[in-house]
């Protein structure tokens, strides 16, 4: 048994809520949120060098992962695997990239289901940028 890192009152340390007050992870002196995240120590020009990121805050909004190597629902960095995704390079669901695997991406360069390409692109339902704007009057 722990005291509740917010009423104080003694709650088990497995417990998932306080029966008392109802803070989540009663037990833990500190919590910041569901799921799993990961960040290397070391860094490459600011970003560290992997951060996975499965995770949402106790306000229940996504943490996105943000590295060198980006891996989670939502990333961002040079090499990117998401659901949705900014990246130099992207393997995401969806995802705005250089160069992108993707079921729906905008890149320089891509292989989609759908998207738009600047320089090069296949795919099922795949168009360049230049062709779109062309049909614009």
């Amino acid at each position: 048994m722990k005291p509740c890192r917010e009423c104080r009152r003694e709650v088990s340390e497995q417990a998932y809520s306080c029966p008392h007050c109802g803070a989540p992870r009663p037990a833990k002196q500190k919590w910041d949120g569901w799921g799993f995240e990961y960040k290397t120590e070391a860094r490459f020009l600011g970003l560290p060098l992997l951060h996975i990121s499965f995770k949402y805050r106790p306000n229940r909004v996504p943490v996105v992962a943000k590295g060198v190597v980006a891996i989670g629902q939502f990333g961002c960095g040079i090499f990117t695997v998401s659901q949705f995704g900014v990246g130099i390079v992207s393997v995401s669901q969806f995802t705005i990239a250089g160069f992108a695997l993707a079921q729906f991406a905008f890149a320089w360069r891509l292989v989609a289901q759908i998207g738009v390409y600047i320089d090069e692109g296949r795919g099922q339902l795949v168009w360049s940028l230049q062709e779109i704007l062309k049909l614009l009057p």
